[in-house]
């Protein structure tokens, strides 16, 4: 199959989405493209985007199979030229409410060509595909030995930084951060060192790929929530930061065991790209045969 690959921006969440997903359906004999709006089309202003979107998607609707594109602000005016060929995933929850109103009624339109990327997006969208998204084990693994009983804790993200540093320090805890400065290819490093990994994301997220990435580094002790793809994960769970506190002291006191089998888990339970892959290229299959 052709495929296009349409998106936002390399940067973030969704560019890891992209070039994985890009990667694994290359290696199955797929000829895929990738276009950016923002720096492939030069526009970054969803208003402005919408004519120019709509004129490509006539020569795309013939050019590709497939075109599989991600945010609603790509999908929308697509929808509007009739691109019958389309597929879209969706990677969170908008908080902007004039966002939902278009993200809803994306979703509506493409009902099962609507990809979800959670259980807790798919309550939302309960027509949508649910495909999560998956982890590179060849990257994420464990390359350094760490020290049993540091107390070293960190985050990779800034949702709710501070007060997760706060609760750390309050119970002794060592607290590091990526401060934003590393490299995709250099995260396995952060995550091997540490004791403990905190992740609070907002409570609209679609995945939170952080976690998956911890475990498969096999950070012995993970904090999360229910959020995005937290609910499926056998992490440790707080509801606020009252319940991250006592998590943080019973771990201090040596009350919770260290998790178990965290890439085992991550295989048997198929969160992997080659799988979300996999499962892309079935419903490409059905659009196709529509």
């Amino acid at each position: 199959m052709r495929i296009l690959l349409l998106h936002k921006t390399r940067k973030g969440g969704v560019g890891v989405y992209v070039r994985y997903v890009k990667k694994e359906l290359e290696k199955e004999g797929h000829t895929v493209v990738e276009v950016t709006r923002n720096e492939d089309l030069e526009v970054t202003s969803f208003t402005k985007s919408i004519g120019i979107l709509k004129k490509r998607t006539k020569l795309w609707k013939t050019e590709f199979d497939i075109i599989h594109a991600n945010d609603w602000s790509i999908v929308f005016p697509l929808l509007r030229e009739g691109a019958e060929n389309l597929v879209a995933t969706f990677h969170a929850l908008p908080t902007n409410p004039v966002a939902k109103i278009f993200q809803d009624y994306c979703v509506k339109k493409l009902k099962e060509r609507a990809v979800v990327i959670s259980p807790f997006m798919k309550k939302e969208y309960k027509k949508a595909t649910y495909i999560p998204n998956g982890v590179d084990l060849a990257l994420f693994k464990r390359n350094r030995k760490r020290t049993k009983g540091s107390l070293t804790a960190g985050v990779a993200q800034n949702y709710n930084k501070e007060r997760i540093k706060e609760a750390c320090i309050k119970n002794g805890f060592g607290f590091h951060d990526t401060e934003g400065k590393l490299s995709y290819s250099r995260l396995p490093d952060f995550f091997s060192g540490l004791e403990v990994f905190i992740s609070m994301p907002y409570k609209q997220a679609g995945f939170n790929m952080v976690w998956l990435e911890a475990m498969a580094c096999e950070v012995p002790l993970i904090i999360g929530t229910e959020a995005g793809i937290g609910s499926e994960l056998p992490i440790y769970k707080v509801k606020n930061f009252k319940e991250l506190e006592a998590t943080l002291a019973d771990i201090r006191e040596g009350k919770l065991k260290e998790l178990r089998g965290q890439r085992k888990w991550i295989e048997d339970n198929h969160m992997t790209w080659k799988e979300t892959a996999k499962e892309l290229v079935k419903l490409y299959k059905e659009v196709r045969a529509l």
